[in-house]
């Protein structure tokens, strides 16, 4: 195969989604997973009824992964794509590619595949997507058209399938509000941000559901789970008051309790080296406290 066309492949391979889904059997319920009850509900109404949706919230409390859960109870097909500033328009709608022949055709990307081929496009991380980027999916995104133009190499026009909708992820509604917590994150335009019908913000699940978590994914014993969820209570009180910089979310305990079980490591041991390693020195030292108060 010459090189151009293995160019050509290699290209249509970068602007895939990272996590592409070939039909609504290959993604699948996690009877381990908690839903928000209100944050599902939204979710599952969006794509329903083809609203666009926008859920926002700290990093590790599932948002991913709610909307991964609802689009598999529901039979969905998704087209997951992951933001970051080197997302573009080329990834999201399409680049002319011209074969030996000469022939000039279009290869489409994530948010126009999801657009003709009738599914839910999750956009992860959107809010790390440089805004004038975003501003090419305007269109895609209007729920009052039935068609795009493309004017990549030659006119072509697509129609929208009915299923198509967007759900996207983020851990700012938009602004720049919490982005001391997130380095990276770009304000949203609003024009982008208007045309999402909901945006709800999704929290962690209540503490005796993540211990029926923890408990259920990990194996480990209720007792230690409960000592780790009242660590992760504490330490996002201090979060929200702005006393710690540390998010320690569902994810981290997921991690902790995994480490504790297949380690065999202390409970401490093991916070050291899946969480506390990464923080400050003054969270360090707070949540050492908060650890040893509970196990001393």
């Amino acid at each position: 195969m010459s090189d151009i066309l293995n160019d050509a492949q290699n290209f249509a391979s970068s602007i895939r989604s990272k996590k592409e889904q070939k039909g609504p059997g290959t993604i699948k319920v996690d009877p381990n997973f908690e839903e928000d009850p209100v944050v599902g509900q939204v979710v599952e109404f969006s794509i329903k009824r083809r609203k666009n949706c926008f859920v926002w919230g700290h990093t590790g409390c599932g948002k991913s992964s709610l909307v991964i859960n609802v689009a598999a109870r529901l039979g969905e097909s998704l087209e997951i794509f992951n933001c970051d500033g080197e997302t573009s328009t080329d990834n999201l709608i399409a680049k002319p590619w011209r074969k030996e022949t000469g022939e000039l055709v279009c290869i489409h990307g994530a948010a126009v595949r999801a657009y003709k081929e009738g599914k839910v496009l999750l956009l992860e991380e959107v809010d790390h997507a440089n805004a004038d980027i975003l501003a090419a999916i305007h269109r895609v995104m209007e729920s009052e058209q039935d068609f795009i133009t493309l004017n990549v190499g030659k006119e072509e026009i697509i129609q929208k399938h009915s299923k198509f909708a967007v759900i996207a992820t983020a851990n700012t509604n938009g602004s720049l509000d919490m982005s001391h917590l997130y380095p990276g994150v770009k304000q949203l335009n609003m024009a982008f941000l208007n045309r999402f019908g909901f945006f709800p913000q999704m929290g962690y699940i209540s503490p005796e559901k993540e211990i029926e978590v923890l408990v259920a994914k990990t194996g480990i014993d209720r007792g230690t789970a409960k000592i780790m969820v009242e660590v992760a209570q504490e330490a996002r009180r201090g979060l929200e008051q702005e006393d710690l910089n540390t998010v320690l979310s569902t994810r981290d305990l997921i991690n902790w309790a995994e480490g504790r079980t297949g380690l065999g490591f202390s409970i401490d041991q093991v916070a050291e080296l899946s969480f506390i390693s990464r923080a400050d020195e003054n969270d360090k030292e707070v949540l050492r406290g908060l650890i040893n108060n509970r196990i001393a």
